[in-house]
């Protein structure tokens, strides 16, 4: 009777204990316990490349997006989910946005009679660049009084193709005003036409990029001299051009403090207070 009891009792346990072994070890095959695949870096890829080194890892490539870049080749990848060196499982998608092969047509924005700095933060926001200052005598300082595309003016509602470069023309005022010469020393390449197009002037020419040997090289190259050079007392005409040397080389280059100060770029002065 006793053992009949026991028996009762312990064979519910081992059942239950047997299913539960059965269940964890089936659920460890069901889901390649320990088994990971690491995530390859693909940026810049081509599709097909990226979705054999996928396949040779047990994983799956899935287009989500595209966007436009002329920094990589057209069709390549530009961002991945999971980012390279993650390890996942294998059947895992891995989720791509490629470089579309032409840029996106977008609507050209009627720049005409907003201020400089409202117009090139118009162009910023929907993708457009400012390709030059251009100045005309006009009452309105620093007003857009022309929008140009190649040379052409551009209608409002246009169809443009987002990354493209657009020459504004602004008023210059009656009596010839000058602006002070920026001093560009320590800045790079994007942060001087940053200051210029603050302080109403144009990019000349890119004189030397000293010890550039690759594109990163040139992204990352800062002024090591200037052309004509800051002074506190020298004004030129607006839309006048500075010409730059770069450098590869930054030990000791640093940009004067407030070098992003739009405030530190506004003031002007007529040809005869400048005289």
């Amino acid at each position: 009777m006793l053992r009949s009891r026991l028996f009762a009792i312990v064979l519910p346990v081992l059942v239950v204990g047997g299913l539960l072994s059965c269940g964890w070890l089936w659920l460890r095959f069901y889901t390649r316990h320990n088994v990971t695949m690491r995530v390859p870096d693909l940026k810049g890829l081509s599709f097909a490349e990226a979705g054999t080194m996928l396949e040779a890892r047990q994983l799956r490539a899935l287009v989500i997006d595209s966007v436009y870049t002329d920094e990589l080749p057209k069709g390549s990848i530009v961002e991945q989910d999971p980012i390279a060196g993650v390890d996942v499982k294998p059947g895992r998608k891995v989720y791509l946005v490629l470089n579309a092969s032409e840029p996106k047509m977008i609507d050209m924005p009627r720049l005409v009679d907003l201020s400089k700095r409202q117009a090139i933060s118009v162009l910023e926001i929907i993708g457009l660049k400012v390709k030059e200052l251009q100045y005309r005598p006009d009452p309105c300082v620093d007003c857009v009084i022309a929008q140009l595309y190649n040379g052409a003016p551009i209608a409002a509602d246009a169809r443009i193709r987002r990354g493209e470069a657009i020459t504004l023309v602004l008023g210059s005022g009656d009596k010839g005003q000058r602006v002070p010469v920026p001093d560009l020393i320590g800045l790079t390449n994007a942060e001087v036409q940053m200051v210029l197009n603050m302080a109403s002037l144009n990019l000349g020419v890119v004189v030397e990029c000293e010890t550039c040997n690759t594109s990163a090289d040139s992204t990352l190259a800062r002024v090591r001299r200037q052309s004509p050079a800051a002074n506190a007392n020298d004004r030129i005409a607006l839309g006048s051009t500075i010409d730059i040397w770069l450098t590869a080389d930054t030990a000791g280059l640093k940009p004067a403090a407030g070098w992003n100060d739009p405030n530190r770029y506004q003031g002007t002065d007529t040809v005869e207070n400048a005289e």
